[in-house]
């Protein structure tokens, strides 16, 4: 495919497909952040789709990716002292992934003035993958930025978390799960080249967390990658954030050794007691594919636990709401683009269906 169209807004970069044609004041505005090393070209297929379904897609592409304000100095040395290991390293990290919260907030904001979207329509603020990391930073720590003369939250119909990993929001790792890339019976190199793979199969998994399938994905559908040409992986995929010493990779390793994933997530999904705010409102969707790689349906079982355990508990939680998208691995969108931009948009026939 050829390489996504973005261009810069803010300090952040964006392929926006505009009002939808009769959109009126209803149409959604559906704005989405990519995953790890996977720039907003992996969505690319869904674009024309948007103006058959009504809706206003707006592909964001974060810092560090191309098209997008470089971190100043203060911001590359918080992410730097991250990496030690002390109190002084989890706190720099920490200022650091609020920092990234607060891009994400100001982008919003600025989107809403500058493009007059109504809150009729309002926004559904979706995050692949690694990106929930970035989205959960803003719904931990928007309550605490300064507002400006729009209300963000009331504009903000969700906040979707799309087939994250669990160590993205850090839930703890499951015994006999599996990851190429930190596999120790081989070279760093061969887990690698492994991963896309791994990453990109479908797989067959039971209906609990023991019955998760960690290596071997199904012969048929075949792994995305092995369906996608070199200009297609070229058009999406950029590494250098998640190369050793890239932000991405840098803020990842040092986000778990911290267990500030786990601290954000909790903050953002058990909001105050004592201090109410409109954010407390915005609904969590999280929306898990069924035959992708274990680490997402794992993830799935976590947050349901939790979300019931703290219910139990009479503890205060943000409105939730959790689909299952069946047939679908981490790259659905890449596969089936038109169903997967109904799923985030909250269709759950689609969700259900079966594809060929």
């Amino acid at each position: 495919m050829p390489d996504l169209n973005v261009v810069k807004y803010g300090l952040l970069a964006v392929h926006d497909t505009g009002t939808p044609n009769g959109g009126g004041e209803y149409y959604p505005t559906l704005i989405m952040l990519h995953g790890y090393a996977w720039h907003s070209g992996i969505f690319s297929r869904m674009i024309p789709f948007a103006a058959k379904h009504g809706v206003r897609l707006v592909l964001v592409n974060r810092r560090g990716y191309p098209h997008t304000s470089p971190f100043n100095e203060e911001e590359i040395s918080l992410l730097n002292a991250g990496t030690l290991a002390t109190a002084e390293g989890a706190d720099s990290l920490r200022k650091y992934l609020v920092g990234r919260g607060k891009d994400l907030y100001d982008f919003i904001e600025e989107f809403i003035a500058t493009e007059k979207i109504s809150q009729k329509g309002g926004i559904i603020l979706a995050a692949w993958s690694f990106g929930v990391v970035f989205t959960t930073s803003l719904l931990a720590n928007a309550p605490s930025f300064p507002q400006g003369d729009i209300n963000v939250a009331s504009y903000t119909r969700c906040v979707l978390n799309y087939d994250p990993p669990y160590h993205a929001l850090g839930y703890p790792y499951l015994e006999g799960g599996y990851n190429p890339l930190v596999d120790q019976t081989i070279t760093p190199e061969e887990g690698a080249r492994r991963f896309p793979r791994w990453v990109s199969g479908y797989y067959r998994h039971g209906e609990s967390p023991a019955e998760l399938e960690p290596r071997t994905p199904l012969s048929e559908p075949q792994p995305t990658i092995e369906t996608m040409a070199l200009e297609d992986i070229q058009s999406a995929l950029y590494p250098g954030p998640g190369n050793p010493g890239g932000s991405d990779a840098t803020l990842m390793n040092a986000g778990i050794q911290h267990g500030l994933f786990k601290e954000s997530r909790l903050k953002a999904y058990f909001p105050s007691e004592t201090s109410p705010s409109a954010w407390d409102e915005v609904k969590l969707r999280h929306v898990w594919c069924d035959q992708t790689v274990w680490e997402a349906p794992y993830t799935k079982y976590c947050l349901e636990a939790e979300f019931e355990d703290a219910k139990k508990a009479g503890r205060k939680t943000r409105p939730l709401e959790i689909t299952r998208m069946r047939q679908a691995n981490h790259f659905i969108h890449w596969d089936q683009p038109e169903r997967s931009l109904l799923v985030l948009l909250g269709d759950g026939n689609a969700a259900q269906a079966v594809y060929k």
